[in-house]
This record gives C-alpha cells, structure tokens and sequence, in this order.
C-alpha cells in the first residue's frame, strides 16, 4: 500500500498566545502532529518561550516565519480591488534575507532548546535570492507553492484551512486526495470556533478515511531520503 502523508502548518506564532495553544490543545488531544511558524521578534516573550520550549518536538516542530514578518501596502487588482497588506520580509535581497535570517537564528540559540531545520516565508512570498541566504544560514527544508531550481528540499503546499464544516473541506480536499504530500495551511490567530472544532474533525478524517500518516517536517525529510518518490515531490527541479 502507497504510504500517503499529511503536514499540518500553522503561521504567525507569537500573535494571539490564548489561541495557539487553544490550536496546540486540538492538535495534542487527537494524536496529530504540526509544524508551527514562529514569528522571530516574539520568542522573547517568556509566556511563548517557556511554552514552545516544553512541547514534545517529535509532536510539534519549529519552523521559521521571519524574524519580523514586516509587511507593505499593496493594490491587488485582480482580489476584488481591496487594498491588501502584504508580507515583504523575503521578497528583497540577499543581503536583507540573510539579515532576517541570522536575526531569527540567534534568538533561536538563545531561547529554544531545538534546532529549527525549516522555513516558511510570510505569506508565501519569496525570490531567488531567499535560497542563498537560507542556505548560508543552514536551512534544509522550504514550505512553497512552487518549486526551485536551487538546492534545498521543498515541502508542497496544499490548502488552507477556510472551511467551516467537514463536508465543505472533504469538497477542497478531493482535489488533493491522491497527493502523497497533503500540506494542510492554518493561522490560529483567525480560526472562528467552528474552525478549531473543524481541526479535530479534519484529523480523525484524514486519519481514519484517508489512512494519512501526520508527519513533521523533520521526519519527511527522513523519508524523503529512502522513498524516491517523496523525493521527487520535494528536488529542486534541476534534480531529476
């Protein structure tokens, strides 16, 4: 049987404390795992530190979100014509990408007691140049949408969380079902309660219907290295 896989990944942690954990507790309570994108800046805060700090990390894994998930106003035509505010912090150069980087990297020796391995761009907005400094800073694995021609790992990006019911996601999912690499997006920060109680919902279906192994970023990347077809999904494109 083709072994199928599922990433839960929740952004912005650091913002709203009260409903990450609540998001945390969903996540624990029904024997999933996540990959949870600390915002830099915030791992100062002793309540967030102390936290992080005693989670089981074969259960929940660290990436990083930015140093400072800074932010720009930007006209978005084809969304409705709303103004939108959009994460900028890797969309620059090198030189600011690898400031970021080494930023966040400190704080991280400083506050947690893991090594974080992954990166996740606010937003999901990165350049080129984002490569070369994740590289230098000794990152091994990216969350994106697309894939790069540049030498580190990507894990896929699926979905995110929008739904309000089981059926309404089962119709989102379909077109992703046959994936063996199912990253489901979140941001605790915004879930309505509907949503927190969808997330246990979404994990006993995912588990239960769909026979989907819940991995981290971590242990991906561990299979990746004996499963040719997860590698794949994952290579740069010059890698065949």
């Amino acid at each position: 049987m083709v072994k199928k896989y599922v990433i839960f990944k929740d952004d912005d942690v650091g913002r709203n404390f009260k409903n990450f954990k609540k998001w945390i507790d969903a996540i624990l309570n029904n024997d999933a795992k996540a990959a949870v994108g600390l915002i830099g800046k915030y791992i100062k805060n002793n309540k967030l530190k102390n936290y992080l700090n005693l989670l089981n990390k074969e259960q929940i894994e660290v990436f990083c979100h930015g140093y400072s998930h800074s932010h720009i106003p930007f006209l978005l035509r084809k969304l409705n014509k709303k103004n939108r505010i959009l994460p900028v912090e890797f969309n620059r150069n090198f030189k600011s990408h690898d400031s970021s980087l080494k930023k966040f990297r400190k704080l991280e020796r400083k506050y947690l007691k893991s090594k974080v391995i992954t990166f996740g761009p606010p937003g999901n907005i990165w350049n080129d140049s984002v490569i070369d400094a994740l590289l230098k800073n000794h990152f091994k694995l990216m969350f994106s949408w697309r894939k790069t021609k540049h030498d580190i790992l990507i894990i896929p990006l699926s979905n995110n969380l929008r739904q309000n019911s089981l059926k309404e996601f089962i119709k989102v999912y379909e077109k992703n079902n046959k994936d063996l690499i199912f990253t489901l997006q979140f941001h605790h920060a915004n879930l309505s309660e509907k949503q927190f109680n969808l997330t246990a919902e979404v994990i006993d279906f995912l588990k239960n219907n769909e026979s989907r192994i819940f991995v981290t970023p971590s242990e991906l990347l561990k299979i990746s290295k004996n499963d040719k077809k997860i590698f794949n999904l994952m290579a740069p494109e010059n890698i065949k």
